[in-house]
């Protein structure tokens, strides 16, 4: 009896979600598609119109094929030669992205789930349905763990520059490999994000060695280096290849 609730309630969820997606979805068609895009390349522009041509059938049966759908968006983003597996990445490079973006990570997440998702398909459009990411949330959560999840987002967060995925931001910007960056570099790539364009280290070295800084700050108060780590990594030269 209590496999047949729980299957009854998981049916009743599914159906109201859906319905809740297609009110939703058809209230925004009526306020207009007019609105600004956030893509950062040309790679994100291409991914934005093909969400908006998406039609709500197509979006419930990704919700039906997520796993499919996922791989199909981290191809778009990163190739697979340029793919890093996460024991490849230094622990102090996730770290950092964790200290800067989400502390709670390993007890909740929110990078790991709504930022993947915004990484994967697009800021534009699919987050103006709630409804449909918070399902999109919950099936990532339900198919993937937190060290894939963060795996993920490392390969396809864009960095700026163009380079998307860790392994491009450190050959474009350091000339080396993943597994060889410097705790300094790291906290330089976690910190460009949240503004890649504002933050470029070419343009505004200063503004980004000053986040590079809070970046480190975060993991010292958040116990993952010690202050005299920070210290070096902060002084530490970046190496940055020139242009």
């Amino acid at each position: 009896m209590k496999v047949f609730r729980y299957l009854r309630n998981l049916v009743v969820f599914v159906v109201v979600m859906i319905l809740a997606m297609f009110i939703y979805d058809g209230y925004h068609s009526f306020q207009g598609t007019n609105r600004e895009s956030k893509a950062h390349t040309i790679v994100e522009k291409q991914i934005e119109q093909s969400e908006d041509t998406l039609s709500r059938t197509d979006r419930i049966i990704r919700l039906f094929t997520f796993r499919d759908k996922v791989q199909i968006a981290l191809n778009q983003r990163v190739s697979k030669e340029h793919w890093v597996k996460g024991d490849v990445i230094p622990e102090y490079t996730k770290n950092a992205l964790i200290a800067i973006e989400d502390k709670r990570y390993y007890k909740h997440g929110a990078i790991d789930v709504l930022g993947i998702i915004r990484a994967l398909y697009t800021k534009k459009r699919i987050m103006s349905r709630k409804v449909e990411e918070a399902i999109l949330a919950s099936e990532m959560e339900h198919y993937y763990s937190k060290e894939e999840i963060l795996t993920m987002y490392l390969n396809t967060v864009y960095y700026g520059h163009n380079y998307y995925g860790i392994y491009e931001a450190a050959h474009g910007y350091f000339g080396t490999s993943p597994s060889r960056l410097t705790l300094g570099q790291s906290a330089l790539l976690a910190a460009l994000p949240n503004a890649p364009s504002y933050l470029d280290p070419y343009t505004n070295y200063e503004g980004a060695k000053a986040r590079q800084k809070l970046v480190l700050e975060q993991m010292v108060d958040q116990g993952m280096i010690t202050q005299a780590e920070a210290d070096y990594a902060y002084e530490q030269d970046l190496e940055l290849v020139e242009e």
